[in-house]
């Protein structure tokens, strides 16, 4: 166990990540959590969405909207970013959860991906990416369901039913008061992605405080996929008729409140606009 814990250890410093977190830590002198979590953030600040980052692929995949019974090569097919390995996060995922834990949170990840570009994996798709059988994809797919996630690949894809995707899920538990460490104790994701995905979700949250509500103008302005907006507005509103929920959405907005320079009148944006006013969401 402890030789694997090393090798585990040598294979996060041993990358533009590591490299980075040393900087922090010997130049900077900042303790290791707090190297990791500016770490998180600088990713998620400076990173735009034309960049290939590492341990990520680009693949050619089934367009969402194409149901079977036509011919493959007559499908529609979108060429989508998978994230097969997100470094700092799945070697702690790694190191918590074991080898099963971490390819039930990459199933999770690259299906969800692959949705809110447009397009769909199938079961035969998970398999070659992560480089596993397809039983053990289908087992740990029914693993993922049965904790009531949704996970959306082809052929299950137009007979949804009303499962939740792992974002929601996360962002409903915050909602119902949850605390970070009780949400990573249940939907086993690290702390970093819990708050990735709340950020996420308080830029729809906030645009829409703004009087922004139609999915395309939300999207434009928070580099937000309609999909994924979608969701999250469908998640406002439910969450506005509880009264936990509820509290908890004006406290987010609250706290949000200065960060936001968006007007109340929307017209759509140019990209440059676009790209500009995301950063103030």
């Amino acid at each position: 166990m402890e030789l694997r814990r090393a090798e585990i250890n040598r294979r996060q410093i041993k990358s533009s990540e590591g490299e980075f977190i040393w900087e922090l830590k010997n130049s900077y002198e900042l303790s290791p959590k707090l190297s990791e979590q500016i770490l998180i953030t600088a990713k998620g600040s400076l990173l735009r969405e034309y960049q290939l980052k590492e341990g990520q692929i680009e693949v050619t995949v089934i367009g969402i909207e194409e149901r079977s019974g036509k011919l493959i090569e007559k499908m529609e097919k979108k060429k989508v970013r998978l994230t097969i390995d997100n470094w700092i996060e799945d070697i702690e995922a790694l190191k918590e959860y074991g080898r099963i834990g971490l390819r039930e949170i990459k199933i999770q990840r690259i299906t969800e991906e692959a949705k809110e570009q447009g397009g769909v994996l199938s079961q035969e798709d998970i398999s070659k990416y992560l480089s596993v059988s397809l039983r053990t994809v289908k087992r740990d797919i029914r693993k993922i369901k049965q904790g009531g996630i949704e996970v959306v690949t082809r052929g299950y894809l137009h007979n949804i039913g009303r499962g939740q995707t792992h974002k929601v899920k996360i962002i409903g538990m915050y909602l119902d008061g949850k605390t970070y460490s009780e949400i990573k104790l249940t939907a086993r994701h690290s702390v970093g992605a819990i708050k990735r995905y709340l950020e996420s979700f308080t830029k729809v949250l906030m645009a829409q405080s703004k009087g922004i509500y139609e999915r395309k103008e939300i999207g434009a302005v928070t580099g937000i996929s309609e999909g994924l907006v979608k969701q999250y507005l469908e998640l406002i509103r439910e969450s506005k008729k509880d009264k936990t929920r509820s509290e908890n959405l004006k406290d987010l907005i609250k706290r949000n409140s200065y960060r936001s320079g968006i007007k109340k009148t929307v017209k759509m944006y140019s990209e440059p606009q676009a790209a500009m006013m995301r950063g103030w969401l």
